[in-house]
């Protein structure tokens, strides 16, 4: 479940194609801890000319995995970005469905996604009836997906006020049936000055 960020944009940015070190790992209890960590490069430099620090700290657990996200600006001048988790879960499509986001503001990237379109969620369970690609503002602190095949997961969150759903339908055909994107987002940027840090967690649990 990588993390990605830019100065523009939520969905492509560049952390999930640089390659991230192991700051530090170990284990608690018998459960495996490990933290990875990611800095400024001439990569990132490229299309986001600032200096930081991302620290993923990654428990896991029998039936929980919890992550942490620790972006600080060690530039010398303030800075802004946004993030998401792109996080894809096995699931049956057609059966599956998301529970929790009723009432949300709702940008609906499909079918222009660089127009996407202004609404608000009413529905109490949300399914994947075809191509997905939805933004769903001051999502809840947890959602429910249950994944169709006799998964119920739980996706808490802290700080991530945001929330995404998408399924590619028939863009992947060879494999779109077989999972769902729930991820936690942070659309809107997040300021930081020098020596400032935003933290972010999130932790994924099966009933």
């Amino acid at each position: 479940m990588p993390c990605h960020f830019s100065e523009l944009l939520y969905e492509h940015g560049f952390a999930r194609n640089m390659d991230w070190s192991i700051a530090e790992s170990q284990s608690e209890d018998g459960n495996p801890i490990v933290t990875l960590e990611l800095k400024d490069g001439p990569y990132s430099r490229s299309m986001w000319d600032f200096s930081f620090q991302a620290l993923y700290k990654i428990i896991l657990r029998e039936k929980s995995l919890s992550t942490e996200l620790i972006i600080t600006n060690t530039d010398t001048k303030p800075s802004s970005f946004n993030t998401a988790l792109h996080t894809y879960f096995r699931a049956s499509v057609t059966a599956a469905s998301v529970k929790g986001l009723k009432g949300c503001k709702t940008l609906n990237k499909d079918p222009d996604p660089k127009n996407p379109l202004e609404g608000k969620e009413e529905r109490d369970i949300v399914t994947f009836p075809g191509f997905v690609d939805c933004i769903y503002l001051n999502a809840p602190s947890e959602v429910i997906l249950d994944n169709g095949l006799g998964d119920t997961i739980s996706i808490q969150n802290t700080n991530w006020s945001d929330a995404v759903l998408w399924n590619p339908y028939l863009q992947m055909e060879a494999c779109y049936r077989d999972f769902v994107c729930v991820e936690n987002a942070k659309i809107g940027n997040v300021q930081l000055e020098p020596k400032q840090s935003w933290v972010a967690k999130q932790i994924l649990s099966v009933a």
